[in-house]
């Protein structure tokens, strides 16, 4: 399979920017980051062991898609804060964008596309299965992001991104990671899945049904909102309480 291009960039540059994410994954799976903490330049580069300068250029990527933010005022690059407001509207907003995306992917899809996301599907069934979460992480980006390509819209695609990662911080802390038992079909559309999902997008896409790639596209995040972000949790208690309050 080819590498992964969710993010664009020179080879150097990002080959960092995937160091640099997933340590900072690491740490938020791990609870030793959590919304409103800081990351530093230096303390980065020398726990990576990379040179300041690749770095600052992922840190700065990571600002530009909305994982992190630069506070005016404020040292270093913060971890959003996160609220029950804000992921309602966040997950609107992507359902939306990924709706519109699929129904125009369906209009505009080549047949090296279909042939390409069935390929990430496979690959995140068995990833699923193996339990590899932080390939399944990256191939499950790189098939939303492969869909928001297809369509071919440039002003979506550059909406989309800060959408995504900041959505994508809520799944981090307050998903709950389901690994497939099993990749039959029967088990698969008898279980809330993401992979199954993913098929069930990519072959409406194939099929040049745009309006059913839509519909399932947004059914997929409700699924994603109802099934894998628990709302019940100590994490969510701890990172929601107050927006439960108001």
């Amino acid at each position: 399979m080819q590498k992964y291009a969710y993010f664009k960039g020179q080879e150097s540059s990002s080959q960092a920017l995937d160091k640099v994410f997933f340590y900072v994954l690491d740490k938020i799976n791990s609870r030793q980051l959590l919304p409103g903490d800081t990351l530093y330049e230096t303390s980065l580069a020398s726990e990576l062991d990379l040179s300041r300068t690749p770095v600052r250029q992922a840190l700065t990527k990571l600002v530009g898609e909305g994982f992190l933010e630069t506070p005016r005022g404020k040292r270093g690059y913060h971890v959003p804060e996160l609220t029950y407001e804000d992921m309602g509207e966040v997950f609107q907003m992507r359902e939306m964008l990924e709706g519109k995306a699929a129904e125009l992917a369906a209009q505009q899809a080549k047949m090296e596309d279909v042939i390409y996301l069935r390929r990430l599907n496979e690959e995140e069934k068995k990833c699923s299965l193996e339990k590899q979460i932080h390939t399944y992480h990256k191939i499950n980006t790189e098939f939303h992001f492969t869909v928001v390509r297809i369509g071919n819209n440039r002003y979506l695609e550059r909406s989309y991104h800060p959408v995504f990662w900041r959505s994508m911080l809520y799944v981090f802390f307050l998903g709950e990671f389901h690994p497939l038992e099993s990749d039959t079909p029967e088990v698969l559309a008898n279980n809330p899945n993401s992979p199954w999902e993913h098929h069930q997008i990519t072959e409406a896409i194939a099929r040049r049904e745009g309006l059913q790639a839509k519909e399932l596209a947004a059914a997929h995040l409700r699924s994603t909102r109802a099934y894998r972000i628990s709302l019940e949790s100590s994490r969510a208690s701890l990172l929601l309480q107050q927006s439960f309050k108001k």
